[in-house]
């Protein structure tokens, strides 16, 4: 029994291993140019165990982008008695999840870097719409809902990458209450559906303008 238990530990170290090598070189390279030769030496396994583990690069990248900690933990839980107040919520504890997660970094960067012809583009979209979008679909009401939540997953993942890839400032530094006070009410307007737009087409809003500190 020790002995199946140690084989068990092992195998599951170099999964491991193999994913944060994936993550790393996915993120620098791409989908097209990262290889599983590559990947493997990184993790220091034989590529075969790629094989093994995952069937192929195609589902490498996919169990990438499923690993824990990804923020579209919070979706399901916050929206799950309704999108009444959830707007700042979501927003606070993506925030929170993003903040927390390190690991997140190489699928930030392949979210900006990823081709439209690039298979990686593919799964991103199909991860995001079934992981996000799909989520926040479900609870909203009206004619426009399928808009609403993509614009919704648009917000968070348009700030993502601008606080955590990109390092635009001041939002890189800016405390959660600031981006929360800023953020929150929009997407609250998506979710329940009163963003009104003008006669620009631009979104009416109000309230004051918080510093962003």
């Amino acid at each position: 029994m020790s002995g199946r238990s140690g084989r068990w530990r092992s195998g599951e170290k170099s999964r491991h291993k193999i994913l944060e090598a994936a993550r790393v070189r996915f993120a620098g390279d791409g989908y097209d140019r990262a290889t599983v030769r590559a990947i493997a030496a990184d993790a220091g396994v034989d590529p075969s165990m790629i094989s093994y583990f995952f069937g192929g690069k195609d589902k490498l990248f996919a169990a990438v982008l499923e690993a824990p900690g990804s923020p579209r933990e919070p979706v399901a839980a916050l929206l799950a008695h309704g999108v009444d107040g959830a707007g700042a919520e979501l927003v606070r504890r993506f925030l929170q999840v993003w903040d927390a997660g390190a690991s997140l970094e190489p699928i930030l960067t392949l979210t900006m870097s990823a081709g439209s012809q690039d298979p990686s583009a593919r799964m991103l979209r199909e991860f995001i719409d079934k992981e996000f979008t799909a989520q926040v679909v479900d609870r909203l009401e009206g004619p426009d809902a399928a808009m609403r939540g993509a614009l919704v997953t648009a917000q968070l993942m348009g700030l993502a990458v601008a606080r955590y890839a990109v390092r635009v400032e001041p939002i890189a530094s800016a405390g959660h209450d600031a981006i929360v006070t800023w953020a929150g009410p929009i997407v609250q307007s998506m979710l329940d559906g009163t963003a009104t737009p003008d006669r620009t087409g631009a979104i009416v809003s109000g309230g004051p303008a918080p510093s962003l500190s």
